[in-house]
């Protein structure tokens, strides 16, 4: 299951947030080497290597403002007391796309507007006491395109503004990647949803520990519940690899992610049909596969439950695994620091948001 009957997301393809003043988006300036760096943590809003806790709010409109609450991570000076902060960017009929596009390892609050010209717009995180303020805003894609792939597909240290366009006929899938330090840009032909029920997109993932983010997609049949991902050379578009992991009718699937520390994603699937839920993570060097209990499942996939969530949680350079337990506006995870012996937690948000770390973007 990719989370499509998932009540908090309604759009399916990362929509969200935040409004500023027509004016300043319209007058912010438009930007049109592989190398190993330190790898980036997803939800890492103040640069200090820990994903940290954040959640939104979608409004029914469409044109009405999404709504961010982000809290720091470690909390300071003490557990439920670290510093919050709340802001609108963007609208409803935006895709929420935060990355670290600057480079300064920094996660930046970033939505895409789909239009005739589609455009990224960039802020980075508002730390301090005042607002939010546009840093850029970059043209690329158009209408009909999906805009939650972003990567480093170029090992320069800084995701690149990426959209994903399906042929309606084929079903084959083109990837546009947008540079973004030099704006240089290329199409990469990779992949095909073919006679698939189902398919979704993930954010890239390095799976070859050589700083350089590789394209992943995911296609499903309902009837035999057969998962199959595939990864391919961002530069390219080679396949690198096919891993068939998952069952699509009892498990969520999340997007992959280092759980072991080797500097290759893994993959994840979180079965839903056990209680409490179990997290299968599967090496994606050896294709050895380990599971985990941990979390409140949700066998109808209603959404009611714990969401799983992707992040660094503890700051030791692998993924935890981690829930957000809407109920109480709890995240939970697990310190694999601690080799997964010991449970935290952090509320953040309000009861009923939707954790910025359990998106995915299903077609």
């Amino acid at each position: 299951m990719f989370l499509k009957n998932y009540r908090e997301n309604p759009r399916s393809l990362f929509t969200i947030f935040a409004v500023l003043v027509t004016v300043l988006w319209c007058g912010a300036n438009i930007t049109t080497n592989a190398q190993t760096t330190p790898k980036r943590v997803p939800m890492d809003f103040t640069g200090d290597g820990r994903s940290d806790w954040a959640t939104i709010v979608i409004p029914t409109a469409a044109t009405s403002p999404l709504r961010w609450k982000v809290t720091g991570n470690p909390a300071a000076p003490g557990p439920n007391n670290a510093f919050q902060r709340a802001f609108d960017y963007g609208l409803g009929s935006d895709r929420i796309v935060p990355a670290d596009y600057i480079g300064d390892r920094k996660t930046d609050v970033t939505v895409w507007r789909p239009g005739a010209e589609g455009i990224f717009y960039v802020a980075q995180f508002p730390i301090g006491t005042g607002g939010i303020t546009l840093d850029r805003a970059v043209r690329w894609g158009t209408t009909g395109d999906n805009a939650r792939q972003g990567g480093d597909y170029d090992g320069d240290g800084k995701a690149d503004y990426t959209v994903v366009r399906v042929n309606s006929t084929t079903g084959n899938l083109t990837w546009f990647i947008k540079n973004s330090t030099t704006g240089a840009e290329r199409t990469v032909p990779f992949g095909t949803i073919g006679d698939a029920d189902t398919a979704q997109i993930f954010p890239g993932a390095d799976f070859n520990n050589d700083g350089r983010d590789e394209l992943v997609f995911v296609t499903a049949i309902e009837d035999t519940g057969v998962v199959t991902y595939f990864v391919g050379d961002a530069i390219t578009g080679a396949g690198v690899m096919i891993r068939r992991f998952g069952d699509y009718n009892t498990d969520f699937s999340l997007a992959p992610g280092d759980y072991t520390g080797d500097g290759r994603a893994d993959f994840v699937a979180i079965r839903q049909s056990t209680s409490p839920a179990t997290w299968f993570i599967n090496d994606s060097a050896t294709n050895t596969t380990t599971g985990r209990p941990f979390g409140i499942s949700d066998p109808g996939f209603a959404g009611g439950s714990d969401t799983p969530i992707r992040g660094d949680y503890d700051g030791d350079g692998k993924f935890d695994i981690a829930v957000y337990r809407r109920s109480n506006a709890t995240f939970y995870y697990l310190r694999s620091s601690s080799n997964n012996t010991i449970v935290d937690g952090q509320k953040a948000g309000d009861p009923g948001d939707t954790p910025l770390a359990g998106f995915q973007v299903n077609f």
